[in-house]
């Protein structure tokens, strides 16, 4: 091949050369192309059982499924950490995490889901991360969680009235009446006809103040 190579005219034999460069590349890039759709494909699957794990464990609240659960998206997340279904994994753990009240691994599987994801699962992930708080009687973080979810929120966002009713609901803990009242009345205002608004009147009745 060499002796042939060096046979051809100058102009020919970079042609030639640069022809087989740019075929090798093309094998490599259908190469790697293939492994990644692989690997992607891997991951959908693994995702689907962990999940289906999941959906079972969590309304059973039985402490062996939970554990289940735990193992097998902590097992998903350790083989595919950078999977398009990550951050839906993260948020699945901390749920789980939560009912087994170690409150720790929640927060910090919350965290992982809103780092990576600044949409719904953010907003669920953060709104999860406050309640984890308030189980830990820290209801300052969970304050400062819930209002961090609520940036950029409209009332039309999903989780809003959620996100609203337990911002109240902190304050009151710290002894803030008067802002848990505002907070309550806005959204009312916000969310008329939000399905937590009997319990939202009722929370302002105890409060002393009217709808």
């Amino acid at each position: 091949m060499r002796d042939w190579l060096a046979g051809l005219p100058p102009v020919t034999r970079r042609i030639f050369l640069a022809a087989a460069a740019v075929l090798v590349l093309l094998l490599v890039a259908a190469g790697v192309w293939t492994f990644l759709d692989q690997r992607a494909a891997s991951a959908r699957l693994a995702f689907a059982a962990a999940s289906m794990t999941y959906r079972d464990a969590l309304p059973s609240a039985e402490d062996a499924k939970l554990e289940g659960a735990a193992r097998e998206l902590t097992r998903y997340l350790a083989d595919y950490p950078r999977s398009a279904d990550a951050a839906q994994a993260w948020y699945a753990l901390g749920n789980v995490e939560y009912q087994r009240r170690r409150y720790d691994a929640a927060l910090t599987a919350f965290g992982e889901a809103a780092r990576r994801s600044t949409g719904l699962i953010g907003t669920q992930s953060r709104l999860g991360a406050g309640y984890a708080w308030e189980a830990k009687g820290d209801p300052a973080r969970a304050l400062a969680a819930y209002q961090e979810a609520l940036k950029g929120r409209t009332p039309k966002d999903f989780a809003y009235a959620d996100l609203m009713l337990a911002s109240g609901r902190a304050q009151e803990l710290l002894k803030q009446p008067a802002a848990a009242i505002q907070t309550y009345q806005k959204l009312l205002k916000d969310v008329p006809d939000t399905p937590r608004g009997e319990e939202v009147k009722t929370r302002l009745a105890i409060l002393g103040a009217s709808a």
